[in-house]
């Protein structure tokens, strides 16, 4: 288990409200580290990170925002294929 220094910054992370993204600090690792905390993480101090954020521990979690994958060209299926 981590100890955790100080979670911050929790920004909604899926669209199904199951994933929240922090910046956190722990003692065990002392630099500022990216996590993503779920309802569904197998390890426990997952669970309890996404619990507390949800619950406003770490302040207001700002909202999904989808991102922005542009369309790239595609291949067709029409005209003569070479396999």
């Amino acid at each position: 288990m981590f100890t955790l220094v100080y979670a911050k910054d929790p920004i909604w992370f899926s669209d199904d409200g199951q994933q929240i993204y922090l910046t956190v600090r722990f003692e065990e690792i002392n630099e500022d580290l990216p996590f993503n905390a779920c309802s569904f993480d197998p390890e426990p101090h997952g669970r309890d990170l996404y619990n507390r954020a949800k619950a406003g521990e770490f302040g207001e979690i700002a909202p999904y925002v989808a991102p922005n994958i542009p369309a790239q060209n595609q291949p067709s299926t029409t005209g003569t294929q070479t396999i």
